[in-house]
């Protein structure tokens, strides 16, 4: 349950930015690792130009990475054709993690595409390719999402 209340928490945090940034949607997103790890994550997007658009995105997650908690910012470049808008991203974070685990630098690559079957509902899925640097080193590799955006 407080897993629940902290995505609700941050999911109307990142409405209230949005507002106040202009952003044109919100939403969520739930994705698993090949490991089987869990990622739950609220976005909310910021149109620059008819084909770019600025991502930030907080994601939490579970299984034997409990606390983790990714934030990442991005640009977005799409190009619609009709309902159909494929996507890719390039973007930048920080993966914040409780002890044991370390705090690192994450730099991200996204694919996916979105269905908009109403102007102000967007379903989407996306393959994010994490790349993660830690005192230890660096781990890397994909998370598989699908999601839900609403645009104002």
């Amino acid at each position: 349950m407080t897993r629940a209340r902290c995505i609700a928490g941050v999911l109307l945090i990142l409405i209230g930015l949005g507002s106040a940034a202009q952003a044109t949607g919100v939403g969520f997103a739930a994705g698993m690792d090949p490991t089987g790890i869990l990622l739950f994550s609220a976005l909310t997007e910021m149109p620059l130009s008819a084909n770019f658009d600025l991502r930030a995105e907080v994601g939490i997650a579970t299984g034997d990475m409990a606390g983790l908690m990714l934030i990442t910012g991005g640009l977005v470049a799409h190009q619609e054709f009709g309902p159909i808008d494929p996507f890719f991203a390039l973007g930048a974070g920080v993966a914040l993690t409780p002890p044991p685990f370390t705090t690192g630098l994450v730099l991200e690559g996204t694919v996916g595409l979105r269905v908009v079957p109403i102007d102000a509902l967007v379903l989407f899925a996306q393959a994010r390719f994490l790349v993660r640097w830690l005192d230890e080193g660096f781990t890397a590799g994909p998370v598989y999402e699908v999601g839900l955006e609403v645009r104002f």
